[in-house]
């Protein structure tokens, strides 16, 4: 919990100005005894820690951060990988188009079959 602070004023009895000790007083909650029916609750409020870092709530460690070599042969590798990733996707892409435009031509063809065979007159 690095990055976040504790509030002092939060482990301390709430002051008799504030706002939920009125509430409180007005709903039959004497000054001293716990809260609940049998005043078995606590007697001071929740401490709390004011957030101020972007992480989440329950997260505790940073995530460290990897420092990747800068090599001039690196780069060039990269870029020749992204080049051929791109031509593979090209390349798949016009194998699929083929693959359905045969299976298209498939189903025409039997669509034309079917039609002779059962319907020889309109063909």
């Amino acid at each position: 919990m690095g990055d976040e602070e504790f509030v002092p004023s939060a482990s301390t009895a709430i002051d008799s100005s504030n706002v939920g000790f009125k509430l409180l007083k007005k709903c039959g909650w004497k000054e001293g005894t716990g809260l609940g029916v049998s005043e078995q609750g606590m007697l001071e409020p929740i401490p709390t820690l004011v957030k101020t870092n972007k992480r989440g709530i329950g997260a505790d460690r940073l995530k460290k951060k990897v420092e990747a070599k800068k090599d001039p042969d690196d780069k060039v590798q990269k870029k020749h990988e992204s080049q051929s990733k791109r031509k593979n996707n090209q390349v798949s892409k016009r194998i699929r188009k083929m693959h359905q435009e045969e299976e298209r031509m498939k189903e025409k063809e039997f669509e034309r079959a079917f039609f002779r065979e059962f319907w020889p007159d309109n063909v």
